[in-house]
């Protein structure tokens, strides 16, 4: 369910501390905030999630999570909320029914970077299906922002070009109905990032093999899941996003994500 912040930006000029000295913003109260980017004439709607860790990590991570299915940014928060109340970072669930540019996604982390302690060197963006191609394009053009991404479970065509300023680090997830996409993607991507070596392949049961892909200038790793169609692994399936998730107790889709982000800061 929406939980909606009780706080509703109340005075939250917290003194910063030894953790958060590189920031000069105040801590904002912790709680669940819809705000809104304009990129030129357009206004993209995003939800920002700011956990109850954020006064103690600060300058934390950023999470852009971009809508996927129709976009709607409302209904990806109403479905991922329930996941997200142990998260470390602050994390923006962006809307995405009118197609985002990487400068839209700049705008964005640019507004929460202004009046939130964001740590610059950890900047993830994270999509799937619909919304997996806006991350890819946002890796190619704007690397020297984006400290690595996750993107998978999606139809996207990946692009023949990329011409990031530094390679930049890869998680993917599949399943039966995405393979053919999600295989070409990784398989691209780890040339981009100059892998040289097969993958190594290990077998975690329930038929999910994770690659992690060899001699590579950073780091590409693809969640193969066999028994696995159009849907987000998860250890537990809770709340209205249910339906489009499928459990796995070797595997969860966002536990994956936030380890792989902690290891790849931007350098």
């Amino acid at each position: 369910l929406l939980v909606l912040a009780t706080a509703l930006l109340v005075a939250a000029a917290c003194s910063q501390t030894d953790a958060d000295d590189e920031c000069s913003q105040p801590l904002a109260a912790p709680g669940d905030y819809e705000e809104a980017s304009l990129a030129g004439e357009v206004e993209r709607p995003y939800w920002l999630v700011v956990p109850a860790s954020y006064p103690d990590v600060a300058p934390a991570p950023l999470y852009l999570h971009l809508a996927s299915g129709d976009g709607d940014h409302d209904a990806m928060m109403a479905g991922w909320r329930p996941y997200l109340d142990d998260i470390d970072g602050v994390m923006a669930i962006v809307n995405t029914q009118l197609r985002a540019t990487t400068a839209d996604l700049v705008a964005i982390v640019d507004e929460v970077s202004a009046d939130y302690c964001i740590d610059p060197h950890r900047v993830h963006i994270m999509a799937t299906s619909s919304s997996e191609a806006m991350a890819i394009n946002m890796a190619c053009d704007a690397s020297d922002r984006i400290a690595s991404f996750a993107a998978g479970i999606g139809p996207s065509v990946p692009p023949t070009e990329c011409d990031p300023e530094r390679p930049v680090p890869l998680l993917s997830f599949t399943g039966n109905a995405d393979r053919p996409f999600v295989v070409e993607l990784v398989e691209k991507w780890s040339g981009f990032n100059g892998c040289t070596a097969e993958p190594v392949a290990e077998d975690l049961g329930s038929g999910v093999t994770r690659k992690t892909y060899q001699e590579c200038q950073a780091d590409v790793i693809l969640y193969d899941i066999d028994t696995m169609s159009h849907a987000w692994p998860v250890h537990e399936s809770k709340g209205p996003g249910a339906a489009q998730t499928a459990e796995y107790e070797e595997v969860d889709y966002l536990e994956e994500a936030f380890l792989f982000f902690a290891k790849n800061p931007l350098p």
